[in-house]
């Protein structure tokens, strides 16, 4: 097969007495080996009769040894090791001509003339399984070395000689068949120049001493980039126990080492926001009963020292306020069962401090479900308590008398009913009014206006302490009631000892004091079976004890109702006010306290009636709520927004939100949410200069069904405002639970914030509830500048009131709006 191409390469160009071409021959036939003969494309040149088992005969055109060898491991890869004039070595499956797969040693030996390459010789050998078992082994340790990042190595000290496994020239960063053959200088070259006097020094003192050594150094690759190694050698001794050779393994700990060096990092950050937290951190073991980890935060808030806190095991619930050890003790058992934690309790610090603390604690269950660590996390919330105490205090006192207000007083009066009932009880219920007390604190001033309603307060309180319930409801107007009075008899001499403690007289500084008082009683069953309509119907009794001429007391009674006959009128001329175009809107700004520049507008509705002149909203909103006439009312005013907005837009002004107040009536009205979706579309206005006012009583009842609509809206665009928080109805869980966009402060704790402590108290705690619950905050009522810079000093940002405008009328809001900005009146 190609005799032509064979006599060439195997003649020699020297002539001598034999035929070499014959000799050569006769020796590739003869060998026991299957030897074939390929071009550079790995065709068939020659084949030797061992070679011919493998060869089909019957195939025509060239054949491939790669066909013959169609099972082996990466045979071509070698055969360009050869093409490049390397002598490679390999395991193939060559398959033989009646199909049976025979496992052979394959030798590529490249062949030369004249410096060119020409051909490869293939030798092949009959592998025993005792050496093909060997190789396995050895791919296998290789494969083992290459997944573990190691190397091993052996260094022959005699010969100056290195013996490296196929992952030693990986970490070296040296191609396995280069030619690279490693000696200790060349090896020496690849350590880092700061590296290479230490590395040098260990290896000699192993050679020197026969000691054994372990170390790590920095190697650069031939491509530049830094690997950090560990290496681990042993010396082997001969008879003269003199070294001969280092037998060593070699691992790449780069990436280990910028792993812990990262986390190093990481723990370093940690320790430091651990030590500037607010927070203490630890964990306890459960089955060896010990803590096992205390962050200073954990000896700051307990005013002791992190040893004495990890020695002593019963630290923790010495520590516990007697009060509260029972309630710590049962979330103790909840916690051992499995599950975490989340409870707040008082604990008496070494140096008898007591603070409120809120605990996290997360427990570590094994596979049977056994507590075996607790992790936790404690916060020292005592500023916070105290803020939250005086939050849901003034949510159910006022402020002024410290007496319940007119929510406690109808929660405790639904108590007292409930058992009267079921014990077939009476209960008599007073409404008191102070007769002229509004000429007093206009004339006197708020100061003592305020003072002499804590003395008659102080007075009513004392002579019903043990025997009924006082509250201030609001202004000068005071409710009360007694059990067990059941007719009018039992109410007059109740009646008569109130107006007796009214009338005293009044010292304060260098005036006496005089005031008398009105009264409405209304007693249950009789006259309601709940607590708000005892008070209303007691406040209807009032009303009329006050039309008799005062300084009287009247017991309710259905027929005397005159106020609801000048009600029913009033709400008749109410309705008809729609058709005689009688109701028009005023807008009050809202003005950027910092810059003075206008926020928005509240829209505020008026009646001018034909005969009453100008009716004050005080007089008809309450009747337009009684009569649903508020539903309409309402969607009046929003409509009339909308269309103001579009006509200021029109105008090409910079138009700025509007809100509107409402009412608890129409929110929960179906299709409220269709209603103002449709106008926004109709008016073509941006959902977001619209702001829905609501006071707090319109969700007290119906918070599922406001947060729902409010969520809606809200996605929308449209905001959200709390007005009249802190006006004796306010409390924290509608805050948390109903995402409101504005607080409001009612002018009731404005008007007198400069001169009344209590005031400033309750408006910086209105003020920090809000940042903390990143509410915008508007002051209302804000007349002068001295409550102008209180409020500006203590970071309340939008202002409304007299100081910069009373409302006007949309043309003067359209002056507004071309001014953007507004100064204080003088």
């Amino acid at each position: 097969m190609h005799d032509s191409f064979l006599n060439h390469i195997v003649s020699s160009s020297r002539q001598g007495a034999m035929n070499v071409h014959t000799f050569n021959t006769a020796l590739i036939e003869a060998s026991s080996y299957a030897i074939f003969l390929l071009d550079k494309k790995g065709d068939l040149l020659f084949y030797n009769e061992q070679a011919s088992a493998f060869v089909c005969t019957e195939v025509q055109g060239r054949i491939s040894f790669f066909q013959l060898a169609k099972y082996g491991l990466d045979h071509e890869k070698y055969f360009a090791y050869a093409l490049n004039g390397e002598v490679v070595q390999f395991t193939a499956m060559l398959k033989t001509k009646c199909g049976k797969n025979m496992r052979m040693m394959v030798s590529y030996f490249p062949v030369f003339i004249h410096e060119q390459l020409q051909a490869v010789y293939a030798i092949c050998k009959k592998q025993a399984e005792e050496q093909w078992h060997l190789i396995t082994l050895q791919n296998q340790l290789d494969m083992e070395q290459k997944l573990a990042n190691i190397g091993s190595w052996y260094y022959d000290v005699l010969e100056n000689r290195f013996c490296w496994s196929r992952q030693m020239h990986s970490i070296f960063g040296v191609k396995e068949h280069s030619g690279f053959l490693p000696s200790y200088d060349k090896v020496l070259e690849f350590v880092h120049p700061d590296d290479q006097e230490y590395m040098n020094q260990t290896v000699k003192q192993a050679i020197n001493r026969g000691d054994s050594y372990s170390i790590k150094y920095r190697l650069i690759q031939p491509n530049g980039d830094l690997r950090i190694v560990f290496e681990k050698a042993d010396p082997v001794m001969n008879e003269q126990n003199q070294v001969v050779q280092l037998l060593g393994v070699l691992y790449d700990v780069t990436e280990i080492h910028h792993i812990k060096k990262q986390f190093k990092q990481v723990k370093q950050r940690f320790s430091v926001r651990q030590a500037n937290l607010e927070v203490g951190i630890w964990s306890a073991d459960v089955r060896e009963s010990k803590v096992t980890f205390c962050s200073d935060g954990i000896a700051d808030i307990y005013e002791e020292s992190i040893e004495k806190i990890i020695e002593n095991r019963s630290f923790w619930k010495e520590r516990v306020h007697p009060d509260d050890l029972e309630k710590v003790e049962l979330a103790q058992l909840k916690l051992m069962k499995g599950d975490p934690i989340c409870h707040y309790y008082r604990i008496i610090t070494k140096k008898g401090n007591v603070k409120w603390l809120k605990d996290q604690i997360v427990p570590d269950v094994d596979e049977k479900g056994n507590v075996i660590r607790l992790d936790g996390i404690i916060e020292d919330v005592t500023e916070k308590k105290h803020y939250i105490d005086e939050i849901e205090y003034l949510a159910h006192y006022d402020y002024l008398t410290n007496l319940p207000n007119r929510r406690k007083f109808e929660q405790t009066l639904t108590e007292v009913i409930t058992h009267a009932k079921n014990n077939e009880a009476s209960i008599a219920v007073f409404y008191l009014d102070l007769d002229r007390f509004k000429h007093l604190n206009d004339n006197l001033g708020h100061d003592i206006g305020d003072r002499m309603l804590q003395k008659i307060a102080l007075r009513l309180q004392q002579k019903t302490q043990g025997k009924g319930s006082l509250a201030r409801i609001g202004g000068d107007e005071f409710a009360l009631f007694f059990e067990s009075a059941n007719c009018l008899e039992d109410c007059i001499p109740i009646a008569k000892q109130l107006f007796e403690q009214v009338e005293k007289e009044v010292k304060m500084d260098e005036l006496d004091l005089h005031t008398t008082t009105s009264m409405g009683i209304a007693i249950y069953p009789r006259d309601g079976e709940d607590a708000k309509t005892l008070l209303k119907n007691a406040s209807l009794a009032l009303h009329r004890a006050k039309e008799l001429g005062k300084n009287e007391w009247q017991l309710y009674s259905p027929c005397m109702d005159s106020q609801m006959y000048t009600s029913f009128h009033l709400e008749k001329e109410l309705r008809s006010s729609f058709e005689r175009n009688e109701l028009f809107l005023q807008y009050q700004p809202k003005i950027n306290a910092q810059t003075r520049e206008i926020d928005s507008f509240e829209a505020l509705i008026r009646w001018k009636h034909p005969e009453r002149g100008f009716v004050s909203p005080g007089e008809f909103i309450p009747v337009a709520e009684e009569s649903d006439l508020i539903v309409k009312i309402g969607d009046w005013v929003l409509e009339k927004v909308c269309q103001q907005l579009k006509e200021w837009k029109q105008l090409g002004l910079t138009v700025v939100p509007v809100s509107v107040n409402v009412s608890s009536k129409r929110l929960l009205k179906p299709h409220f949410i269709e209603f103002i979706t449709e106008l926004l579309k109709r008016y073509d206005i941006d959902p977001s200069l619209i702001e829905l006012e609501i006071t707090e009583n319109s969700i007290i009842h119906h918070e599922d069904q406001v947060k729902e609509m409010m969520t809606t809206l809200r996605k929308q665009g449209v905001t959200f405002a709390l007005d009249d928080f802190g006006t004796g109805f306010s409390s924290l869980s509608h805050l948390q639970k109903l995402e409101f966009d504005v607080l409001k402060i009612d002018k009731t704790f404005i008007q007198s914030v400069v001169e009344n402590e209590k005031h400033q108290m309750i408006t910086k705690s209105l003020l920090y509830l809000a940042q903390g619950l990143n509410m915008k905050v508007v002051a209302e009522g804000v007349e002068t500048h001295a409550q102008l810079s209180f409020l500006k000093n203590r970071g309340c940002s939008f202002i409304q009131g007299y100081i910069f405008s009373k409302p006007v009328c949309e043309d003067k809001a359209a002056d507004y709006l071309k001014m953007k900005y507004l100064t204080p009146n003088v």
